[in-house]
Parts: structure tokens; sequence; C-alpha cells
């Protein structure tokens, strides 16, 4: 009976999700689905330096470690649920497994593809907990609150439905502020 509730919110239009997966089983376990299942996928990657004993490597690693993201319907929920290495989907007791999104999942993929570091120069009206958006340069549109008084440059870019934030800076003075209303449009 519980399992039938967290599935209310889907529909049988496709959506995007956020499954859980194992430790390190995010690209496994979308590309599975991905291959196996027919399904939208996306894993956001990004670029960070490992050392192993004999030299320094570039390898790709999730941006949001134990999360994958998939475009399915209510009739998918089984077949997804079933792939080696998902945990389960983010959900909440009150509305079901969580719906995230088209925007959010633009802004995951346009904060992933970006190499641009973050820092603002204009703090005037920038402080902590302002919303603001992005004005310029190729995260033009996307929306956050600031973390901490600009001075230090780093703004959040909050998933609300997945209650994390993803803090980057901004080189140049490309944020403006907005209403707390027009973080949610």
């Amino acid at each position: 009976m519980g399992a039938l509730f967290l599935f209310m919110s889907l529909t049988n239009q496709p959506q995007w999700v956020a499954a859980y997966t194992s430790p390190r089983a995010e690209k496994m376990v979308t590309d599975r689905i991905a291959a196996d299942l027919h399904l939208e996928t996306y894993l956001p990657l990004h670029r960070v330096l490992r050392k192993w004993s004999d030299r320094m490597k570039s390898v790709e690693v999730p941006l949001i470690p134990s999360y994958t993201f998939i475009k399915m319907c209510e009739r998918d929920i089984w077949r997804v649920r079933d792939v080696k290495g998902i945990c389960g989907f983010v959900s909440f007791p009150s509305t079901g497994i969580a719906i995230i999104r088209q925007s959010e999942i633009d802004s995951l993929r346009r904060l992933a593809d970006s190499m641009e570091s973050v820092y603002v120069h204009n703090t005037d009206q920038l402080h902590k907990g302002t919303p603001v958006q992005i004005i310029a340069g190729y995260l033009k549109g996307m929306k956050g609150t600031i973390v901490k008084d600009c001075k230090d440059g780093n703004f959040s870019i909050d998933i609300r439905k997945l209650n994390i934030s993803l803090v980057v800076s901004v080189e140049q003075d490309v944020l403006q502020a907005i209403s707390p209303e027009q973080l949610d449009e």
C-alpha cells in the first residue's frame, strides 16, 4: 500500500525524476536504463583531477553523487526499480515521487557543461540570502541564492525537489537581484 502511494504524482506523460543509486553506480545505472529500457536519462558529470600512486589523471565524476535523472511515466516505475543499482526514487510522503522541472534539468546541464567559475564584483545589493539570476555568459538565465556575502563570490543554484544546492562562483558582474517569487518560475 505504501509503495503505491509514493507513485501517485507521476502521470502517463514522461516527467523527470531523480533516482537514488548505489554508491559509485551512477554511470552504470544511467547507461543500463538508457540502453535496456530506452528511457531518456541524464547524469550530470564534471571533471576532477585524481591522483594515483604513479600519475595524475582527469576523470569525470557525478556532480551529485548517488543520483541519476530519468524521464519516465508511471508505467515505467517497476521496470526502473528492477534495474540493478537503483535504490529508490526521491519522494515525499505527502506528494509521492518528486517531479523535477525541465528548467532544473536544463540548469544542471548548463552548469555541468560550463567551465566558468564565478566571482561577483558589485556587492552593494547582493547579500547572503538574496535571490539572483545570471544575466550574461554561458550560464545566463540560471537562478539561485547568494550563499555568503558576495565578497566571496559564491551563490547557490537550488534544486528544491532534491533539497540540495550546487555552489558556483562567478568571474564577472553578471548577477542581478530578483524577487523570491521569480526563483520558482
